[in-house]
């Protein structure tokens, strides 16, 4: 959902329990305002007519001049078991003129399309008036074998709590005054807050038992809106391009449904060069966004650093036909400011954003195997609310300019700016020993014990590897020697359809998550049940290349010096090495460093070392 401008950043803050209506809703009520349900929105009702629809459901725009109006007024609707009001501002109706004065509205009720599906509904114009006949169907269900039926009334709450609806058998039909580029919605109750609940307006009911559909507005006003032009978005690139592609390593900050986030990014993108044109194209420049699969065009040079890439602000990433609004590339900033809940009083973090109006084009250079995003601050790894402060290649809503995402260069842990990405040569290799960080137990055997770990981003000889080439398995000692575990797929059917051993990359679910660093397990340490492990847990990385497999050592999260086990009290040492925390190896310990032991047996123990 969009519309992101002010943020709590501390907690991931639920935006609405509408989350596929752009509606900004003020109102919910509690639990304990009584409802029942009928695809969805079933709701009691008194005092009902039983006329049915006499008008089909008309789908299928209909032919004529269509114009576009923006929506004002208040509205209420049911979701998920509760009832929501507010103004109908973000929502859109679609008009069609037809010929001998017949005319068409698109979702006459203000949401009740993302509910019904789209449809329409025909009506009359009479001088200045559109005339629109109630008893039309709006949507049919063929489980109910019923209509959903327009119809003019009042709503209402009873002494238990049960909200319903009361029809108002004298209107038969709604009228619209045409003012100009305006239409207004005669008759309906004259409320002023958005909040309010009971109202008489535009509702629509069940036809077979006559209950309320749960939508009705009130005081709507139409305006008619320009016609929005359809931005230019680059799909395909010439023919015999340059083609470079990159493994991204860049820091991110970016709004969802559920609030704000920030980490470091994954995957992949995509640098073409037209040579014969002196063009370059990059595809899905932002993280966040990677999804669309469309490309932003810039122009390059060539300096004594690198070659240098330009690319103009403004270009958009998605468009929306429908909604008339895209994803659009800029250059701006986050920031995190405390204030004052107006509502609770209470004390709380905030995400502000600014696009940066003056930033004309956005600046990559490469230098080698490695391509880095220019110009940009930010330090993903420090401390909250630090962390959220940045600046970069921003992301943005065209309609109202409001934040989606920022995209930064990450720092080192020596404060060095990172590459935006790295070319990865895609060929055999050792891959770096893993660390095993942590494991959190949960108590009983009902799951979501969590085992940490941290999967290597290079080989053994320091070079970065493509970490969708890269599995992992997980062992056990129980005494008797590591033994690989098998997830199992009829426990872990979540993410799975056979028994696994190895946990390929492409796992992306609710038990494997490759990319935040964990996997969970229905099973327990805790005393009392059956052990998952008795003495020890370790990680395994493999790195598969046109079918040549090559794997980590073992590295387990309980070493002998850590006093946990004694699991390997008393072998003979063959080799120490160690890593830092990116997985590279190190001559000597330095900062945070992974000490690997390697056993003439042919076993490994890790332990954390801080010098």
């Amino acid at each position: 959902m969009k519309k992101l401008s002010v943020l709590l950043v501390a907690a991931a803050v639920a935006i609405s329990a509408s989350a596929g209506m752009n509606f900004k809703t003020t109102h919910a009520l509690k639990a304990n305002k009584k409802m029942v349900n009928k695809e969805m929105t079933k709701m009691n009702v008194k005092n009902l007519k039983a006329d049915k629809a006499s008008f089909r459901v008309i789908t299928e725009q209909p032919e004529g001049e269509l114009k576009s109006y923006n929506r004002a007024g208040f509205y209420v609707y049911v979701s998920n078991g509760y009832l929501y009001s507010g103004q109908q501002d973000g929502n859109r109706m679609d008009i069609v003129y037809g010929e001998d004065g017949k005319v068409y509205m698109k979702n006459v009720i203000c949401g009740i399309g993302s509910y019904f599906g789209d449809s329409w509904v025909e009506g009359t114009i009479e001088g200045n008036e559109i005339h629109v006949p109630m008893g039309q169907s709006i949507y049919w269900s063929d489980q109910y074998q019923a209509d959903v039926v327009l119809a003019m009334g009042n709503t209402y709450q009873d002494e238990q709590g049960y909200w319903g609806f009361e029809i108002d058998d004298r209107a038969t039909e709604a009228v619209y005054v045409i003012d100009g580029q305006t239409i207004t919605l005669q008759g309906t109750e004259d409320q002023e807050a958005a909040d309010d609940l009971f109202g008489y307006g535009l509702s629509a009911y069940w036809s077979d038992d006559n209950s309320w559909s749960g939508f009705i507005e009130w005081n709507t006003v139409l305006t008619e809106r320009e016609p929005v032009v359809t931005p230019d978005i680059i799909t395909e690139i010439p023919e015999g391009c340059q083609v470079y592609t990159y493994f991204r390593n860049s820091a991110t900050i970016y709004s969802s449904l559920f609030g704000i986030s920030g980490g470091k990014t994954d995957g992949k993108f995509t640098v073409a060069f037209d040579v014969a044109n002196g063009d370059v194209y990059i595809q899905n420049p932002a993280w966040w966004h990677d999804g669309y699969n469309t490309w932003v065009k810039g122009t390059y040079t060539y300096g004594e650093e690198g070659v240098f890439i330009s690319i103009p602000t403004g270009q958009y990433l998605t468009w929306s036909d429908e909604a008339e609004y895209g994803i659009v590339l800029g250059m701006g900033s986050t920031y995190v400011y405390e204030d004052v809940d107006p509502e609770s009083g209470e004390s709380g973090y905030y995400l502000g954003t600014e696009l940066d109006e003056r930033a004309t084009e956005i600046q990559f250079m490469i230098d080698d195997d490695t391509i880095y995003l220019l110009n940009t601050e930010g330090d993903i790894n420090a401390e909250f609310p630090e962390n959220y402060n940045a600046y970069g290649m921003f992301c943005y809503w065209s309609d109202d300019q409001s934040f989606s995402a920022v995209e930064f260069a990450n720092r080192d842990e020596y404060g060095q700016t990172e590459p935006l990405g790295y070319i990865v040569n895609l060929v055999p290799a050792v891959p770096a020993n893993p660390t095993a960080d942590n494991w959190i137990d949960n108590g009983d055997e009902s799951g979501y014990s969590r085992f940490y770990f941290t999967l290597p981003t290079t080989d053994v000889d320091g070079n970065m590897i493509d970490p969708e080439h890269v599995s992992y398995s997980v062992y056990v000692d129980n005494g008797n020697g590591p033994e690989v575990f098998t997830f199992d797929a009829a426990t872990y059917s979540y993410d799975l359809t056979e028994d696994l051993t190895e946990i390929p990359y492409s796992i992306y679910g609710g038990g494997y998550d490759f990319r935040n660093g964990y996997v969970y397990f229905y099973r327990t340490n805790a005393e009392g049940f059956d052990p998952l492990f008795t003495q020890n847990i370790g990680i395994q990385a493999h790195y598969t290349v046109d079918g040549v497999k090559n794997s980590s050592d073992i590295v387990w999260l309980y070493d002998v010096e850590s006093g946990v086990n004694e699991m390997n009290a008393d072998k003979a040492v063959a080799s120490v090495r160690y890593y830092n925390v990116a997985g590279q190896q190190i001559a000597q310990p330095s900062g945070m460093t992974i000490k690997v032991t390697t056993y003439t047996d042919g076993t490994t123990s890790a332990v954390k070392v801080v010098k």
